[in-house]
Protein backbone atom coordinates (compact mmCIF):
# COMPACT_ATOMS: atom_id res chain seq x y z
CA UNK A 1 0.00 0.00 0.00
CA UNK A 2 2.88 2.34 0.75
CA UNK A 3 4.35 1.78 -2.72
CA UNK A 4 0.92 2.35 -4.24
CA UNK A 5 0.55 5.71 -2.45
CA UNK A 6 4.06 6.77 -3.49
CA UNK A 7 3.40 5.74 -7.12
CA UNK A 8 0.12 7.68 -7.17
CA UNK A 9 1.78 10.83 -5.79
CA UNK A 10 4.69 10.52 -8.23
CA UNK A 11 2.25 10.54 -11.16
CA UNK A 12 0.90 13.95 -10.14
CA UNK A 13 4.26 15.57 -9.39
CA UNK A 14 4.24 16.61 -13.03
CA UNK A 15 0.59 17.34 -13.67
CA UNK A 16 1.08 18.60 -17.23
CA UNK A 17 3.04 15.56 -18.41
CA UNK A 18 0.66 13.11 -16.74
CA UNK A 19 -2.36 14.95 -18.16
CA UNK A 20 -0.91 14.78 -21.68
CA UNK A 21 -0.33 11.02 -21.33
CA UNK A 22 -3.84 10.50 -19.95
CA UNK A 23 -5.28 12.54 -22.81
CA UNK A 24 -3.35 10.45 -25.34
CA UNK A 25 -4.53 7.18 -23.81
CA UNK A 26 -8.13 8.35 -23.43
CA UNK A 27 -8.38 9.78 -26.97
CA UNK A 28 -6.90 6.57 -28.39
CA UNK A 29 -9.45 4.52 -26.49
CA UNK A 30 -12.32 6.74 -27.62
CA UNK A 31 -11.23 6.58 -31.25
CA UNK A 32 -10.78 2.81 -31.21
CA UNK A 33 -13.90 1.96 -29.23
CA UNK A 34 -16.24 4.31 -31.07
CA UNK A 35 -14.98 3.19 -34.50
CA UNK A 36 -15.39 -0.44 -33.46
CA UNK A 37 -18.88 0.23 -32.09
CA UNK A 38 -19.88 1.99 -35.31
CA UNK A 39 -18.73 -0.89 -37.48
CA UNK A 40 -20.27 -3.41 -35.08
CA UNK A 41 -23.57 -1.52 -35.16
CA UNK A 42 -23.61 -1.52 -38.97
CA UNK A 43 -22.88 -5.26 -39.05
CA UNK A 44 -25.55 -6.05 -36.44
CA UNK A 45 -28.08 -3.93 -38.29
CA UNK A 46 -27.28 -5.68 -41.58
CA UNK A 47 -27.75 -9.11 -40.00
CA UNK A 48 -30.98 -8.12 -38.19
CA UNK A 49 -32.41 -6.61 -41.38
CA UNK A 50 -31.85 -9.91 -43.17
CA UNK A 51 -33.54 -11.80 -40.34
CA UNK A 52 -36.52 -9.43 -40.33
CA UNK A 53 -36.95 -9.12 -44.08
CA UNK A 54 -35.38 -12.02 -45.97
CA UNK A 55 -34.16 -15.13 -44.16
CA UNK A 56 -35.56 -15.53 -40.60
CA UNK A 57 -33.25 -17.76 -38.52
CA UNK A 58 -33.88 -21.18 -40.11
CA UNK A 59 -35.46 -22.24 -43.39
CA UNK A 60 -36.89 -25.54 -44.66
CA UNK A 61 -36.83 -26.41 -48.36
CA UNK A 62 -37.12 -29.41 -50.59
CA UNK A 63 -33.47 -30.52 -51.01
CA UNK A 64 -33.72 -29.95 -54.79
CA UNK A 65 -35.67 -26.68 -54.76
CA UNK A 66 -32.65 -24.35 -54.56
CA UNK A 67 -31.09 -25.86 -57.70
CA UNK A 68 -33.37 -24.00 -60.12
CA UNK A 69 -36.46 -22.85 -58.17
CA UNK A 70 -38.50 -25.68 -59.65
CA UNK A 71 -42.07 -25.13 -58.42
CA UNK A 72 -42.62 -28.90 -58.36
CA UNK A 73 -39.93 -29.40 -55.68
CA UNK A 74 -42.13 -28.79 -52.67
CA UNK A 75 -42.40 -29.52 -48.95
CA UNK A 76 -45.25 -31.94 -48.31
CA UNK A 77 -47.61 -31.96 -45.31
CA UNK A 78 -46.85 -28.31 -44.60
CA UNK A 79 -49.66 -27.79 -42.09
CA UNK A 80 -48.63 -30.71 -39.89
CA UNK A 81 -44.99 -29.57 -39.96
CA UNK A 82 -46.03 -26.07 -38.90
CA UNK A 83 -48.03 -27.48 -35.99
CA UNK A 84 -45.12 -29.66 -34.87
CA UNK A 85 -42.65 -26.77 -35.10
CA UNK A 86 -44.82 -24.52 -32.93
CA UNK A 87 -44.62 -27.09 -30.13
CA UNK A 88 -40.82 -27.37 -30.19
CA UNK A 89 -39.04 -25.57 -27.35
CA UNK A 90 -37.10 -22.54 -28.52
CA UNK A 91 -39.21 -22.00 -31.66
CA UNK A 92 -41.11 -18.70 -31.47
CA UNK A 93 -42.79 -18.18 -34.85
CA UNK A 94 -43.19 -20.10 -38.11
CA UNK A 95 -44.71 -19.40 -41.48
CA UNK A 96 -44.83 -21.05 -44.90
CA UNK A 97 -44.25 -19.55 -48.32
CA UNK A 98 -44.62 -20.54 -51.94
CA UNK A 99 -42.22 -19.14 -54.51
CA UNK A 100 -41.84 -18.83 -58.24
CA UNK A 101 -39.59 -17.07 -60.71
CA UNK A 102 -41.61 -14.82 -63.00
CA UNK A 103 -41.62 -11.98 -65.49
CA UNK A 104 -43.37 -8.83 -64.29
CA UNK A 105 -44.71 -6.73 -67.15
CA UNK A 106 -46.45 -3.38 -67.55
CA UNK A 107 -47.18 -1.25 -70.57
CA UNK A 108 -43.81 0.42 -70.06
CA UNK A 109 -41.31 -2.29 -69.12
CA UNK A 110 -40.61 -5.92 -68.16
CA UNK A 111 -38.52 -7.18 -65.25
CA UNK A 112 -37.58 -10.57 -63.83
CA UNK A 113 -38.79 -11.08 -60.26
CA UNK A 114 -39.24 -13.69 -57.55
CA UNK A 115 -42.86 -14.02 -56.47
CA UNK A 116 -43.37 -14.84 -52.80
CA UNK A 117 -46.79 -16.15 -51.82
CA UNK A 118 -47.47 -15.45 -48.14
CA UNK A 119 -50.04 -16.04 -45.42
CA UNK A 120 -50.38 -12.42 -44.17
CA UNK A 121 -51.07 -13.26 -40.51
CA UNK A 122 -48.15 -15.63 -39.87
CA UNK A 123 -45.91 -13.68 -42.27
CA UNK A 124 -46.18 -10.63 -40.02
CA UNK A 125 -45.11 -12.72 -37.03
CA UNK A 126 -41.91 -13.91 -38.72
CA UNK A 127 -41.01 -11.02 -41.01
CA UNK A 128 -41.26 -7.25 -40.56
CA UNK A 129 -41.65 -6.19 -44.18
CA UNK A 130 -45.01 -4.62 -43.37
CA UNK A 131 -43.16 -2.02 -41.26
CA UNK A 132 -41.31 -0.87 -44.37
CA UNK A 133 -44.49 0.47 -45.96
CA UNK A 134 -44.85 4.16 -45.19
CA UNK A 135 -48.15 5.89 -44.60
CA UNK A 136 -49.67 6.75 -47.94
CA UNK A 137 -47.95 3.84 -49.69
CA UNK A 138 -50.71 1.31 -49.11
CA UNK A 139 -50.63 -1.69 -46.79
CA UNK A 140 -49.51 -5.30 -46.47
CA UNK A 141 -52.60 -7.27 -47.54
CA UNK A 142 -55.08 -5.59 -45.20
CA UNK A 143 -57.56 -5.74 -48.07
CA UNK A 144 -59.39 -8.99 -48.88
CA UNK A 145 -59.42 -8.32 -52.60
CA UNK A 146 -58.07 -11.07 -54.84
CA UNK A 147 -54.87 -10.84 -56.85
CA UNK A 148 -53.29 -8.01 -54.91
CA UNK A 149 -49.54 -7.46 -54.94
CA UNK A 150 -46.98 -5.62 -52.80
CA UNK A 151 -43.85 -4.34 -54.55
CA UNK A 152 -40.90 -2.10 -53.73
CA UNK A 153 -40.41 1.56 -54.58
CA UNK A 154 -37.38 0.63 -56.67
CA UNK A 155 -39.39 -1.82 -58.79
CA UNK A 156 -42.34 0.58 -59.01
CA UNK A 157 -39.97 3.19 -60.40
CA UNK A 158 -38.51 0.73 -62.93
CA UNK A 159 -41.93 -0.47 -64.10
CA UNK A 160 -43.42 3.03 -63.86
CA UNK A 161 -46.36 1.95 -61.71
CA UNK A 162 -48.09 3.24 -58.56
CA UNK A 163 -50.82 2.18 -56.17
CA UNK A 164 -53.80 0.55 -57.95
CA UNK A 165 -51.70 -0.04 -61.09
CA UNK A 166 -51.84 -3.48 -62.66
CA UNK A 167 -48.86 -5.77 -63.20
CA UNK A 168 -48.95 -8.91 -65.33
CA UNK A 169 -46.98 -11.81 -63.86
CA UNK A 170 -46.02 -14.66 -66.19
CA UNK A 171 -44.52 -17.90 -64.89
CA UNK A 172 -44.53 -21.70 -65.12
CA UNK A 173 -47.21 -23.51 -63.14
CA UNK A 174 -47.04 -26.78 -61.18
CA UNK A 175 -47.85 -28.79 -64.33
CA UNK A 176 -45.08 -27.19 -66.37
CA UNK A 177 -47.41 -24.93 -68.38
CA UNK A 178 -46.76 -21.23 -68.94
CA UNK A 179 -49.44 -19.21 -67.16
CA UNK A 180 -49.98 -15.77 -65.73
CA UNK A 181 -52.34 -13.34 -64.08
CA UNK A 182 -52.91 -9.64 -63.51
CA UNK A 183 -52.27 -8.29 -60.01
CA UNK A 184 -53.17 -4.88 -58.61
CA UNK A 185 -50.61 -2.96 -56.53
CA UNK A 186 -51.90 -2.38 -52.99
CA UNK A 187 -48.64 -1.64 -51.15
CA UNK A 188 -45.19 -0.23 -51.87
CA UNK A 189 -42.28 -0.90 -49.50
CA UNK A 190 -38.66 0.22 -49.23
CA UNK A 191 -35.92 -1.68 -47.36
CA UNK A 192 -32.19 -1.03 -46.93
CA UNK A 193 -31.34 -3.55 -49.69
CA UNK A 194 -32.15 -1.94 -53.03
CA UNK A 195 -30.96 -4.93 -55.07
CA UNK A 196 -33.31 -7.30 -53.24
CA UNK A 197 -36.13 -4.76 -53.52
CA UNK A 198 -35.93 -4.74 -57.30
CA UNK A 199 -36.32 -8.50 -57.64
CA UNK A 200 -38.91 -9.47 -55.01
CA UNK A 201 -42.69 -9.08 -54.99
CA UNK A 202 -45.31 -10.41 -52.58
CA UNK A 203 -48.77 -11.82 -53.23
CA UNK A 204 -51.21 -13.83 -51.13
CA UNK A 205 -50.57 -17.54 -50.83
CA UNK A 206 -54.14 -18.37 -51.89
CA UNK A 207 -53.94 -16.22 -55.03
CA UNK A 208 -50.58 -17.57 -56.19
CA UNK A 209 -51.50 -21.17 -55.31
CA UNK A 210 -54.57 -20.95 -57.52
CA UNK A 211 -52.68 -19.60 -60.53
CA UNK A 212 -49.81 -22.08 -60.03
CA UNK A 213 -52.36 -24.89 -59.73
CA UNK A 214 -50.39 -25.97 -56.65
CA UNK A 215 -52.10 -28.63 -54.49
CA UNK A 216 -53.02 -27.66 -50.93
CA UNK A 217 -50.66 -28.56 -48.09
CA UNK A 218 -47.62 -28.12 -50.33
CA UNK A 219 -45.18 -25.22 -50.01
CA UNK A 220 -41.70 -24.27 -51.12
CA UNK A 221 -40.37 -22.81 -47.89
CA UNK A 222 -40.95 -22.79 -44.14
CA UNK A 223 -39.36 -19.93 -42.20
CA UNK A 224 -38.59 -20.25 -38.50
CA UNK A 225 -37.71 -17.68 -35.83
CA UNK A 226 -36.12 -19.03 -32.65
CA UNK A 227 -35.45 -17.39 -29.27
CA UNK A 228 -31.68 -17.10 -29.80
CA UNK A 229 -30.30 -16.80 -33.33
CA UNK A 230 -26.81 -17.62 -32.03
CA UNK A 231 -27.81 -21.27 -31.62
CA UNK A 232 -29.56 -21.49 -34.98
CA UNK A 233 -26.94 -23.98 -36.23
CA UNK A 234 -27.54 -26.45 -33.38
CA UNK A 235 -31.33 -26.01 -33.62
CA UNK A 236 -31.23 -26.57 -37.39
CA UNK A 237 -29.41 -29.89 -36.93
CA UNK A 238 -32.02 -31.03 -34.41
CA UNK A 239 -34.83 -30.08 -36.80
CA UNK A 240 -33.05 -31.83 -39.68
CA UNK A 241 -33.07 -35.08 -37.68
CA UNK A 242 -36.73 -34.59 -36.79
CA UNK A 243 -37.76 -33.88 -40.41
CA UNK A 244 -35.42 -35.99 -42.59
CA UNK A 245 -37.44 -35.42 -45.77
CA UNK A 246 -36.56 -31.72 -45.93
CA UNK A 247 -33.38 -29.61 -46.05
CA UNK A 248 -32.97 -27.52 -42.89
CA UNK A 249 -30.54 -24.59 -43.11
CA UNK A 250 -29.68 -21.95 -40.55
CA UNK A 251 -28.97 -18.32 -41.49
CA UNK A 252 -25.21 -18.87 -41.79
CA UNK A 253 -25.86 -21.52 -44.46
CA UNK A 254 -28.57 -19.59 -46.27
CA UNK A 255 -26.40 -16.47 -46.50
CA UNK A 256 -22.81 -17.29 -45.49
CA UNK A 257 -21.70 -13.69 -45.93
CA UNK A 258 -23.84 -12.65 -42.93
CA UNK A 259 -21.69 -14.81 -40.68
CA UNK A 260 -18.60 -13.47 -42.42
CA UNK A 261 -19.72 -9.88 -41.72
CA UNK A 262 -19.87 -10.51 -37.96
CA UNK A 263 -16.51 -12.32 -37.93
CA UNK A 264 -14.91 -9.66 -40.13
CA UNK A 265 -16.04 -6.85 -37.82
CA UNK A 266 -14.56 -8.68 -34.83
CA UNK A 267 -11.26 -9.02 -36.71
CA UNK A 268 -11.29 -5.35 -37.70
CA UNK A 269 -11.97 -4.33 -34.10
CA UNK A 270 -9.04 -6.48 -32.98
CA UNK A 271 -6.74 -4.89 -35.56
CA UNK A 272 -7.83 -1.35 -34.56
CA UNK A 273 -7.27 -2.01 -30.89
CA UNK A 274 -3.90 -3.69 -31.54
CA UNK A 275 -2.67 -0.63 -33.44
CA UNK A 276 -3.94 1.70 -30.70
CA UNK A 277 -2.42 -0.39 -27.90
CA UNK A 278 0.94 -0.57 -29.70
CA UNK A 279 0.93 3.21 -30.09
CA UNK A 280 -0.02 3.63 -26.44
CA UNK A 281 2.68 1.18 -25.37
CA UNK A 282 5.44 3.08 -27.18
CA UNK A 283 4.10 6.37 -25.85
CA UNK A 284 4.12 5.07 -22.29
CA UNK A 285 7.66 3.68 -22.64
CA UNK A 286 8.90 7.02 -23.96
CA UNK A 287 7.16 8.96 -21.18
CA UNK A 288 8.46 6.72 -18.39
CA UNK A 289 12.02 6.87 -19.74
CA UNK A 290 11.80 10.67 -19.57
CA UNK A 291 10.49 10.38 -16.01
CA UNK A 292 13.45 8.21 -14.99
CA UNK A 293 15.96 10.60 -16.57
CA UNK A 294 14.39 13.52 -14.69
CA UNK A 295 14.43 11.59 -11.42
CA UNK A 296 17.91 10.08 -11.69
CA UNK A 297 19.18 11.80 -8.56
CA UNK A 298 16.04 10.96 -6.60
CA UNK A 299 16.22 7.28 -7.53
CA UNK A 300 19.93 7.22 -6.65
CA UNK A 301 19.13 8.70 -3.24
CA UNK A 302 16.46 6.06 -2.60
CA UNK A 303 18.94 3.31 -3.45
CA UNK A 304 21.63 4.92 -1.26
CA UNK A 305 19.39 5.00 1.82
CA UNK A 306 18.53 1.33 1.41
CA UNK A 307 15.46 0.97 -0.80
CA UNK A 308 15.82 -2.35 -2.58
CA UNK A 309 15.91 -2.54 -6.35
CA UNK A 310 12.83 -4.78 -6.35
CA UNK A 311 10.81 -2.06 -4.58
CA UNK A 312 12.03 0.58 -7.04
CA UNK A 313 11.08 -1.78 -9.89
CA UNK A 314 7.60 -2.22 -8.42
CA UNK A 315 7.22 1.54 -7.86
CA UNK A 316 8.02 2.40 -11.49
CA UNK A 317 5.75 -0.41 -12.70
CA UNK A 318 2.90 0.76 -10.47
CA UNK A 319 3.22 4.33 -11.78
CA UNK A 320 2.95 3.05 -15.36
CA UNK A 321 0.04 0.72 -14.66
CA UNK A 322 -1.90 3.38 -12.72
CA UNK A 323 -1.38 5.90 -15.52
CA UNK A 324 -2.55 3.38 -18.13
CA UNK A 325 -5.53 2.24 -16.10
CA UNK A 326 -6.70 5.77 -15.34
CA UNK A 327 -6.41 6.79 -19.00
CA UNK A 328 -8.31 3.65 -20.06
CA UNK A 329 -11.13 4.26 -17.59
CA UNK A 330 -11.51 7.90 -18.71
CA UNK A 331 -11.50 6.81 -22.36
CA UNK A 332 -14.03 4.05 -21.75
CA UNK A 333 -16.42 6.34 -19.85
CA UNK A 334 -16.33 8.90 -22.66
CA UNK A 335 -16.72 6.12 -25.25
CA UNK A 336 -19.66 4.61 -23.39
CA UNK A 337 -21.44 7.96 -23.24
CA UNK A 338 -20.87 8.62 -26.95
CA UNK A 339 -21.86 5.09 -27.99
CA UNK A 340 -25.03 5.15 -25.86
CA UNK A 341 -26.00 8.55 -27.24
CA UNK A 342 -25.43 7.76 -30.92
CA UNK A 343 -26.80 4.27 -30.35
CA UNK A 344 -30.12 5.98 -29.57
CA UNK A 345 -30.19 8.82 -32.14
CA UNK A 346 -28.12 7.09 -34.84
CA UNK A 347 -25.49 8.38 -37.24
CA UNK A 348 -26.98 9.47 -40.54
CA UNK A 349 -24.76 9.49 -43.62
CA UNK A 350 -27.47 10.26 -46.15
CA UNK A 351 -24.93 11.38 -48.74
CA UNK A 352 -23.81 7.74 -49.04
CA UNK A 353 -27.26 6.17 -48.76
CA UNK A 354 -27.47 5.01 -52.38
CA UNK A 355 -24.13 3.23 -52.25
CA UNK A 356 -24.82 1.68 -48.84
CA UNK A 357 -28.28 0.44 -49.79
CA UNK A 358 -26.91 -1.16 -52.95
CA UNK A 359 -25.02 -3.59 -50.69
CA UNK A 360 -27.73 -3.90 -48.04
CA UNK A 361 -26.68 -1.32 -45.43
CA UNK A 362 -28.86 1.44 -44.01
CA UNK A 363 -27.88 5.12 -44.29
CA UNK A 364 -28.54 5.53 -40.56
CA UNK A 365 -26.49 3.28 -38.30
CA UNK A 366 -26.57 2.78 -34.54
CA UNK A 367 -23.22 2.14 -32.82
CA UNK A 368 -23.30 -0.75 -30.35
CA UNK A 369 -20.70 -2.49 -28.22
CA UNK A 370 -21.25 -5.34 -25.77
CA UNK A 371 -20.28 -4.61 -22.15
CA UNK A 372 -17.82 -7.49 -22.01
CA UNK A 373 -15.79 -5.76 -24.73
CA UNK A 374 -15.05 -2.90 -22.32
CA UNK A 375 -13.82 -5.38 -19.72
CA UNK A 376 -11.64 -7.14 -22.32
CA UNK A 377 -10.12 -3.87 -23.48
CA UNK A 378 -9.46 -2.75 -19.90
CA UNK A 379 -7.55 -5.98 -19.39
CA UNK A 380 -5.58 -5.43 -22.60
CA UNK A 381 -4.67 -1.90 -21.53
CA UNK A 382 -3.45 -3.22 -18.18
CA UNK A 383 -1.33 -5.83 -19.94
CA UNK A 384 0.03 -3.12 -22.24
CA UNK A 385 0.85 -0.97 -19.20
CA UNK A 386 2.68 -3.82 -17.48
CA UNK A 387 4.68 -4.68 -20.61
CA UNK A 388 5.45 -1.01 -21.28
CA UNK A 389 6.73 -0.58 -17.72
CA UNK A 390 9.28 -3.39 -17.86
CA UNK A 391 11.96 -1.62 -19.93
CA UNK A 392 11.82 1.73 -18.03
CA UNK A 393 11.90 -0.18 -14.73
CA UNK A 394 15.01 -2.11 -15.77
CA UNK A 395 16.65 1.14 -16.85
CA UNK A 396 16.00 2.49 -13.35
CA UNK A 397 17.65 -0.58 -11.81
CA UNK A 398 20.83 -0.01 -13.84
CA UNK A 399 21.49 3.32 -12.12
CA UNK A 400 24.60 3.50 -9.94
CA UNK A 401 23.56 5.14 -6.63
CA UNK A 402 26.81 7.14 -6.19
CA UNK A 403 26.85 8.43 -9.80
CA UNK A 404 23.09 9.11 -9.69
CA UNK A 405 23.45 11.27 -6.54
CA UNK A 406 26.23 13.31 -8.17
CA UNK A 407 24.02 13.96 -11.22
CA UNK A 408 22.83 17.54 -11.33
Amino acid sequence: MMLLKIAWRNIWRSKLRSSVVLLAIASGMVGGLFSSAWMNGMANQRVRNDFDIETAHIQFHNPQFADNFDVRKTISNTDSKLRELKNIEGVEYVTSRIKSQAMAATANKNSGVTIVGVNPKTEKEVFKLYTKINEGDGDFFETKKRNSIVISKALAKDLKVKLKSKIILTFQDYNGEITGAAFKVIGIFKTQNSQWDKTTVFVKDADLRKVLDLPTDLSHEIDIVITDFNIAGETSKILQDKFPDILSEDWTEIKPYLSFISEYMDIMMGVFMLIILLALGFGIVNTMLMVILERTRELGMLMAIGMSKSRIFKMIMLETVLLSLLGAIIGEIISMLLINYYGSVGINIASMSEGLESVGYAATSYPALEFYKYIEITGLVLITGVLASIYPSFKALQLNPVEAIRTI
